[in-house]
């Protein structure tokens, strides 16, 4: 098992939220993690990988496989509201992420040895990204709520630190 600790996901695991606690066995490591801690921590560094990571690999293998795919995803967006719905759930968080919090936390927490795996995820967060918006056919500018976001959010979670 890796030892990569790149969220605060530990200090969650001691601190009492909801009814359970944050672990199935108290001695387990990262496995026996329930969903709360885990999704709250990666919230915290502002990368979200539990939401991004399984739809960019899908996205990317789809384009990789045949470029023309763009244009069936495309179809998906426009006339399945489920798939529509979701990619627009996913732009919503890539709004709310900045991969520059979750370097900081890998320059934090991050053993030297594991922090090129940081980098390769950062990579594929905007790699998801750009496949998200082809796919939407259209720039995060397009979209009121990505740009006021975006314009804010630095200000608003870091204050004067960048």
């Amino acid at each position: 098992m890796c030892d990569w600790q790149a969220t605060p996901e530990m200090e969650y695991g001691r601190m009492n939220i909801g009814s359970r606690p944050s672990k199935r066995k108290p001695s387990g490591g990262i496995e026996s993690l329930r969903a709360i801690p885990w999704i709250f921590a990666w919230t915290q560094t502002r990368f979200h990988l539990p939401v991004w990571l399984g739809l960019g690999r899908a996205l990317s293998h789809a384009l990789d496989t045949d470029p023309k795919n763009i244009t069936t995803l495309r179809q998906m967006y426009n006339k399945w509201p489920f798939f529509r719905v979701t990619i627009d759930l996913v732009e919503m968080v890539f709004a709310k992420g900045d991969p520059r919090i979750a370097a900081l936390y890998d320059s934090l927490l991050v053993s030297p040895e594991f922090k090129p795996l940081g980098v390769e995820l950062r990579q594929k967060y905007n790699e998801t990204r750009n496949n998200l918006l082809r796919v939407k056919f259209h720039s995060s500018e397009d979209c009121p709520f990505v740009m006021f976001w975006s314009r804010y959010k630095t200000f608003w979670l870091m204050g004067c630190v960048w």
